[in-house]
């Protein structure tokens, strides 16, 4: 079972990385974000502080190409558990500095992911060959790492929203409960 999951983890984690570091590539760095981030308490120049989170989005994303194309190799799993010890000790200062809005799941996401990338270390044989020999079993592996990693994303689903009479603005649900809370 273990050489199952250290055969599948480079899968997992090169998938998560690609993506990470895609997003880190392409989305806009928004200033007032950066200023206020826990990282640019430390280097204090929000310049620097963009160009850092910039290399550590190509770093993340280099490593999700090297697990995913070479799984057996030790360089991207070494590479996949430095980021996320690095993940786990930023996460943790911005935690203990209250510096950045951080939840519980951050934290635990990013130690999972320098466990996961000290498990990709011993794998043995390619993903795609577990996969093929193994089918049943990869399936049910990557689908409860999938799952454990959103279900521990702080991704904030949108609040549904109401219509107020006259459809002139929009109230969303929370505000509207709080409403009738104190109009009941």
């Amino acid at each position: 079972m273990i050489t199952l999951l250290a055969d599948l983890t480079p899968l997992v984690l090169g998938a998560l990385f690609v993506w990470w570091g895609g997003g880190g590539l392409l989305s806009r760095l928004d200033p007032h974000r950066v200023e206020t981030s826990a990282l640019n308490h430390l280097v204090r120049d929000v310049r620097l502080t963009t160009i850092a989170l910039r290399v550590a989005a190509v770093a993340t994303w280099i490593v999700g190409v090297g697990l995913l194309a070479a799984p057996t190799a030790a360089q991207p799993a070494v590479g996949s558990a430095l980021i996320g010890i690095g993940l786990t000790t930023y996460v943790g200062y911005a935690m203990v500095t209250e510096l950045e809005p951080t939840a519980w799941r951050t934290y635990v996401r990013a130690g999972l992911v320098g466990a996961g990338g000290l498990l990709a270390t011993g794998a043995t044989s390619p993903w795609w060959t577990t996969v093929a020999d193994r089918p049943g079993a990869s399936l049910a592996v990557v689908a409860i790492a999938a799952g454990v990693l959103l279900g521990l994303s702080t991704y904030r689903r949108p609040r549904p929203q109401l219509r107020l009479a006259g459809g002139a603005s929009r109230v969303d649900s929370a505000d509207h409960d709080r409403l009738h809370r104190i109009a009941g």
